[in-house]
């Protein structure tokens, strides 16, 4: 919810003080993974999902350079995921199918401009979970006791972190349509830090791709 409250208000604030606004859109490729995975019992495996971006931006140059780059976005994605862990008195396994909708907030400070045309951005982008779309189960099994297994929306109220928090890079081309209009072409790439869950797996964390059109006004 702060998340959304300062994005709403940076962006309420955008025409005043940017000099480039930029709608864009596109799709996302997510893998979800940990650093942990084979560790002792502990196994994982993901398997990546499709998704799509809505996001609009202001930037603002100075003889040809970027000083800043800010977005705030919508974004649709998922994977699917099974994890187990345990020991020789028993173990547990959760297989599951995860779809989530989020608002993002990103922060560029590193920003670079080649030959006029070509822009670099590295900054932070953060996000806060809408909805989630869980489908899966949790099953196990302990030494003397019968084997177990549950829903995963029947066991848990919210399966997904609250917020999230990553490195996103960017690269785009522009091509100049009039004195004021540009398409960019872009590619950029998020590296989660913090994790995808709350519940078991409590270590996985996102990395996407993303493939996406912007339509950029100069003001």
């Amino acid at each position: 919810m702060r998340i959304t409250i300062i994005a709403l208000m940076l962006l309420s604030n955008l025409s005043a003080f940017s000099q480039n606004i930029e709608l864009m859109g596109g799709l996302n490729s997510n893998n979800f993974f940990d650093i942990k995975k084979n560790e002792g019992h502990y196994n994982s495996s993901y398997n990546s999902d499709y998704g799509y971006e809505i996001m609009i931006g202001a930037e603002s140059r100075n003889d040809g350079s970027l000083t800043y780059r800010i977005t705030l976005g919508f974004e649709k994605y998922g994977g699917e995921l099974t994890a187990s862990d345990g020991a020789l008195g028993g173990g547990y396994t959760t297989n599951a199918k995860v779809d989530k909708s989020v608002f993002s907030l990103g922060l560029y400070p590193l920003n670079f401009r080649i030959k006029n045309k070509i822009d670099l951005n590295v900054g932070l982008e953060f996000s806060g979970l809408i909805h989630e779309k869980v489908d899966g189960t949790s099953s196990g099994w302990s030494m003397g006791s019968p084997q177990w297994s549950y829903d995963l929306n029947e066991k848990y109220e919210r399966y997904s972190s609250n917020t999230y928090f990553g490195i996103r890079c960017r690269i785009a081309y522009d091509f100049n349509i009039s004195d004021k209009m540009v398409i960019s072409p872009q590619y950029s790439y998020y590296f989660g830090l913090l994790n995808e869950f709350d519940e078991f797996p409590e270590t996985t964390k996102s990395m996407r791709h993303y493939f996406c059109i912007g339509l950029e006004r100069k003001i």
